[in-house]
């Protein structure tokens, strides 16, 4: 009995000083990269809504008068290619996704990162924009939140404030661990003033939220490695095929959209060497996070099939490289999901003013003490 009451004391003193160094660490982190968090919030969230936002920014690229049938493609493609700027190659096409939507086209550079995209009304095939990628919003805002617009240093950056934002997700964890049974208790206790009550919405927005901090946190930072880490592109010895050769690209999305009926179509990939196929790629919105995106390969030269790569019967560790997406990004799911994701993605930026507001008003008391 005298031994368990005196080893009593000194683990509480030291559970105290292990809780003291956690809590200084989740301040400090907070205090150090709460306007990086703020910022990568906001934009993380406008990303989510992205399709949205294009129809209201950019309403006269994005959006086309329904008409009657699409027009080929193969004249549009060709005419794409004369006004490209010289040496681009093309890279991707966007088909209409409403039928009030336009199509999109982007071609590549030979730096293998410059792009140039042409915005084209179904049916009739008129080019509504041409221009470089990154004068449209959504490109110009993914660049702002994956690299701050710095260039590949800017990787360097927001991998750090991905970790910082897990870190401070997980110490949040454990400073406040034996607080949640007060805090139902007495959600926000107004009578005891404005750092009290602004205390108490710090945690609950912490608590409800905790999955966007530690997801959004892990998930960013893995993509800013995996980009930082990527090897340059370099000239391929054996350059993709031109595009007038390419067969009909009709018949290869019908019969993507043959294998998989409940998939959306995102996009066509053109090949960028020789011999490699055109691919499509389709999304299962309902599906869950590790199982989102089949595919289907095509030859260029003669559009007959290839293969056919279900998100089902993918292998356990590339469904396990396929959560990525739609665990960092929320637009690939259901409507509730993607709203899920808009709001949920600005709790870290509330929780960084939220804390810096704490720390703030904490100095204030001292100095007038």
């Amino acid at each position: 009995m005298p031994s368990s009451v005196a080893v009593e004391p000194a683990a509480r003193v030291q559970g105290w000083r292990v809780w003291l160094h956690v809590w200084k660490i989740h301040r400090w982190l907070g205090l150090g990269l709460g306007a990086l968090i703020v910022l990568m919030s906001a934009t993380g969230s406008l990303l989510v809504v992205h399709h949205e936002l294009e129809r209201v920014l950019e309403r006269d690229r994005h959006v086309a008068a329904p008409g009657g049938p699409a027009a080929p493609l193969a004249p549009i493609v060709d005419e794409l290619i004369r006004r490209a700027p010289p040496g681009y190659r093309l890279y991707r096409f966007h088909p209409a996704a409403a039928t009030d939507a336009t199509h999109r086209f982007l071609f590549l550079a030979p730096d293998g990162k410059t792009r140039w995209t042409a915005f084209v009304v179904p049916a009739n095939g008129r080019m509504v924009w041409s221009g470089p990628d990154q004068a449209l919003f959504t490109p110009w805002l993914l660049g702002l939140h994956m690299q701050l617009r710095a260039g590949r240093s800017g990787y360097v950056v927001t991998m750090v404030a991905g970790i910082g934002l897990l870190l401070l997700g997980l110490t949040g964890i454990y400073v406040h661990r034996d607080r949640w049974r007060g805090l139902a208790r007495h959600p926000f206790r107004w009578r005891l003033g404005w750092r009290v009550a602004l205390g108490d919405l710090h945690k609950w927005v912490g608590l409800a939220a905790i999955y966007f901090p530690v997801v959004l946190g892990l998930t960013g930072a893995i993509y800013s490695w995996r980009i930082f880490t990527s090897a340059p592109p370099t000239a391929s010895s054996a350059p993709p095929p031109s595009a007038e050769r390419f067969a009909p690209l009709e018949p290869m999305l019908a019969a993507a959209q043959a294998q998989f009926p409940d998939a959306e179509l995102t996009r066509l990939q053109f090949p960028t060497r020789a011999g490699a196929p055109a691919s499509v790629l389709l999304l299962h919105r309902r599906h869950p996070p590790w199982q989102k995106f089949s595919r289907v390969d095509f030859d260029t030269a003669t559009g007959a099939l290839r293969s056919v790569r279900a998100a089902k019967e993918a292998p356990a560790l590339e469904q396990f490289k396929s959560l990525l997406a739609p665990l960092h990004f929320g637009f690939h799911g259901a409507t509730w999901v993607k709203w899920a994701y808009f709001f949920g993605g600005l709790t870290p930026g509330i929780l960084a003013l939220s804390g810096g507001a704490l720390w703030w008003m904490r100095r204030r008391g001292k100095r007038a003490t």
